[in-house]
């Protein structure tokens, strides 16, 4: 569970996502409107610069399932609040980072593989 002060970026956002669907409030329409693509672009640039995300996963980092349902929610929400682009918006995010696992090479534990030549 030490891997929840890494996500809590993700919640707040995920939070501001509920508090703009459930109030309308415009501060929250912004930050939507400007982290939205922003994640877009970041997904892209990190597909297509060959950067593996195994790199990025540390013994503290969130389990992939947690993005998956992050990632839901988001849509869900935004498609209850019948904001299409962001829907596609956050659809393109989940696409990208199912790639970018599907990338990302199988690890080996110890004692797999070939014993001693």
């Amino acid at each position: 569970m030490g891997w929840i002060k890494n996500v809590v970026l993700d919640l707040v956002v995920t939070a501001i996502v509920a508090w703009w669907v459930f109030s309308a409030a415009e501060w929250a329409y912004w930050v939507i409107l400007v982290y939205t693509p922003l994640m877009v672009v970041l997904k892209l640039v990190g597909l297509s610069s060959g950067v593996s995300m195994a790199a990025a996963q540390t013994k503290d980092a969130a389990p992939l399932w947690f993005f998956h349902v992050v990632y839901a929610v988001n849509l869900i929400l935004l498609l209850v609040g019948k904001w299409w682009l962001m829907v596609a918006g956050w659809a393109i995010i989940w696409v990208l980072s199912a790639i970018g696992e599907a990338r990302k090479p199988a690890v080996r534990k110890p004692g797999d593989g070939k014993k001693g030549k």
